[in-house]
């Protein structure tokens, strides 16, 4: 009989956890120790059995966090250090902590949270109120395809980023478009404002304005769209209600949609999200429906792939940044896209696109594939 207890301590080392209450001296004893050696695993499997038996503390929870952090899990990090608030909100090493881990996630939190910090960590880490270019960023695109009526397109922008409070952003773009059909040519120059206020870190608002001043030949064809969007941050998930309106000379395009987003745990931040976007225009109505999937190749490498199936006709994407309103509709879309970051301050982009293309001058259902290369440069000031 005693050989069988041997062999269950043997092949399930965690089985005294989890037949056993841990209790919190224990608990916090262990949890010390790991964190004193760097055995990261070991503390996270150990607070994780305490946790789910109600032993908790400021202290677990920033060892935790502090865990998860060296090990790259950065929104896992997050979580806990929010965690660890709850418990002593003046807690200044728990902030600091709060900020980084959500800074390094690319979480939009990282700035309600630097508003938190003291005037001493402010400026030990060079973190401003108003902050007039907290970056600047550039993105060229070249649209090729094998029709004869069709050039290629081309597409290139700037914007600046501008931080006019720890809660508010203002994001300025300044684009062009152009390609021939049929021997005549349409040029697109567009401006984008885009404004962010986080009310705290859980529920944010934006707002944006984006003017479309298309020339077809000799012809002016001016638009303009207006987007409001609440959006909440739980913990992994997002989720986002956004409705806008596109009123053009020819037509007017409403918007609305529902969006939704995960961020998986472990070191990969593999994350996905899903949209379904309703279309009104001219009486007919359509849907759209869009996925993102990503993940941390490397610690400067990220990937993501994404899919986009319906009529994408005067569909606009990205808080509006985008807005497909080119003479022939996309009817399928489907890219990859690799960000590289060089230190602390730059990011590469690029991208490859595929999309299936429905000819709007022809009788038939005429359709040809077009195919997208881009590059892009962030740079954060």
């Amino acid at each position: 009989m005693h050989k069988y207890i041997i062999l269950i301590y043997l092949f399930f080392p965690m089985f005294g956890f989890s037949q056993s209450k841990l209790g919190f001296q224990k608990a916090d004893s262990l949890s010390y120790q790991y964190y004193l050696k760097g055995e990261w695993s070991k503390l996270i499997k150990l607070t994780n059995v305490a946790f789910n038996e109600g032993v908790d503390s400021k202290f677990m929870r920033q060892r935790t966090g502090y865990a998860y952090f060296m090990t790259g899990d950065y929104t896992s990090a997050e979580i806990q250090y929010e965690k660890a608030l709850t418990f002593d909100r003046y807690d200044e090493l728990t902030k600091e902590y709060l900020y980084y881990s959500a800074l390094n996630s690319g979480s939009e939190k990282s700035r309600p949270y630097a508003g938190n910090l003291s005037v001493e960590a402010k400026k030990k880490l060079g973190i401003k109120r108003f902050n007039p270019v907290g970056y600047v960023d550039t993105e060229y695109s070249m649209k090729t395809n094998q029709t004869t009526t069709r050039s290629n397109q081309i597409y290139y922008r700037f914007g600046i980023l501008s931080e006019l409070g720890y809660k508010v952003s203002l994001y300025q773009g300044f684009s062009y478009y152009e390609q021939i059909i049929s021997n005549v040519l349409t040029r697109q120059p567009e401006y984008v404002a885009i404004v962010k206020w986080n009310l705290n870190p859980a529920w944010q608002i934006k707002g944006a304005f984006h003017h479309l001043f298309t020339n077809v030949g000799n012809i002016s064809y001016p638009g303009n769209l207006g987007l409001i969007a609440l959006a909440t941050h739980l913990n992994r998930f997002t989720i986002e209600a956004n409705a806008s309106l596109l009123k053009a000379s020819s037509s007017t395009t409403k918007q609305m949609g529902l969006q939704a987003g995960v961020v998986l745990p472990g070191k990969s931040n593999i994350y996905f999200t899903g949209s379904l976007v309703g279309m009104s225009e001219s009486g007919s109505l359509r849907a759209i429906y869009s996925q993102t999937a990503g993940l941390k190749l490397s610690k400067n490498l990220w990937a993501e792939g994404n899919i986009t199936l319906g009529n994408l006709k005067n569909y606009n994407t990205f808080n509006s940044l985008y807005v497909y309103n080119s003479a022939d509709p996309t009817m399928f879309r489907s890219g990859i896209s690799l960000v590289y970051f060089i230190g602390k301050h730059l990011s590469v982009l690029g991208n490859f696109t595929f999309d299936q293309q429905k000819m709007s001058n022809s009788t038939n259902n005429n359709y040809y594939y077009q195919y997208s290369y881009s590059g892009g440069l962030k740079w954060k000031l």
